[in-house]
């Protein structure tokens, strides 16, 4: 190697580790004992997993819930998104809605759905990601647990009254007429009128927590069956909360785009965190808090 080319090759050395240093210095090194924790806790521990995640919930259920606005302003929203959508022909919850009413079993299964499979396909997909899949655990709860947060931002800047509330608009509360049968209050609520808000409809959680984890099961699923119902479930999901009056179309649509604002942000912040780790100024790589080095490493 020439005099010139080896000049060359240590300033562009120089520079990238001068641009690694501009980029993270405000960080510095990470703390020895913070290293210590962080290289516990990268893998899941079911114990934490239940705290976090219960904890979660129940700041997601708070903030929820104290998010009910306006009541005039909810049922402009709602009637506002209503009207666009019949200007563009996309009013599906009209027929939907239609269709599950004058259809009883239909309508009753309808509403077993939406009352049940929320609650219960959701944390059984993080529990099957925890067990079967937890090297790709931390990132794929993240996504949910940051969707949530975003959806929590709707709640609060567009509070919706649902279609099943425009009784004007000749929409029909499917969950309030099977409720006299149903575990679900006869207000039509998913949930006991106590700690729902039913103004919370703009973006669809239902369909976004559906979405992903229809994909976390396609993606993630071995066995054929489980893939086919991967593929199902969102779109039953879909269909369920427009049939049984609870969510516009344009509900669903924001809840899909919040679903792919969280998996960006998770993945944003990964790739972020994994510059950092990186860097000069952490002190240690990525490999070495996961403990992939330690495993990489032949035995002597």
């Amino acid at each position: 190697m020439t005099e010139t080319e080896t000049s060359v090759d240590s300033a562009a050395r120089t520079s990238s580790a001068g641009s690694g240093r501009t980029l993270w210095h405000v960080l510095g090194r990470m703390p020895r004992g913070f290293a210590a924790v962080m290289r516990y806790f990268v893998a899941p521990r079911w114990w934490v997993e239940i705290l976090v995640l219960g904890a979660l919930y129940g700041i997601y259920s708070m903030i929820r819930n104290m998010a009910d606005g306006d009541v005039g302003i909810a049922f402009r929203n709602g009637r506002d998104i209503l009207a666009w959508e019949d200007e563009f022909g996309l009013a599906f919850e009209r027929w939907l809605n239609e269709f599950v009413n004058d259809t009883p079993p239909v309508a009753a299964l309808s509403a077993l759905e939406y009352a049940s499979l929320h609650f219960i396909v959701t944390p059984g997909v993080l529990i099957w990601l925890f067990v079967a899949h937890r090297h790709r655990y931390r990132l794929m709860s993240s996504v949910l647990v940051l969707t949530t947060g975003f959806a929590l931002v709707g709640f609060y800047s567009m509070p919706t009254a649902p279609p099943r509330m425009l009784a004007d608009e000749r929409f029909v509360d499917i969950m309030a007429k099977t409720g006299s049968w149903g575990w679900w209050p006869e207000s039509g609520a998913p949930g006991s009128d106590a700690v729902s808000n039913q103004f919370a409809a703009m973006p669809s959680l239902h369909c976004a927590w559906a979405a992903w984890c229809g994909i976390m099961l396609v993606h993630f699923g071995r066995r054929h069956w489980v893939r086919v119902l991967g593929c199902l479930y969102p779109f039953t999901t879909f269909f369920v909360v427009m049939g049984t009056g609870n969510h516009y179309l344009l509900d669903v649509v924001a809840g899909l785009a919040t679903l792919a604002a969280g998996a960006a942000a998770a993945y944003g912040l990964r790739y972020l965190w994994r510059r950092y780790l990186d860097s000069p100024l952490s002190g240690m790589s990525w490999q070495e808090l996961s403990g992939d080095a330690k495993r990489a490493t032949p035995e002597s």
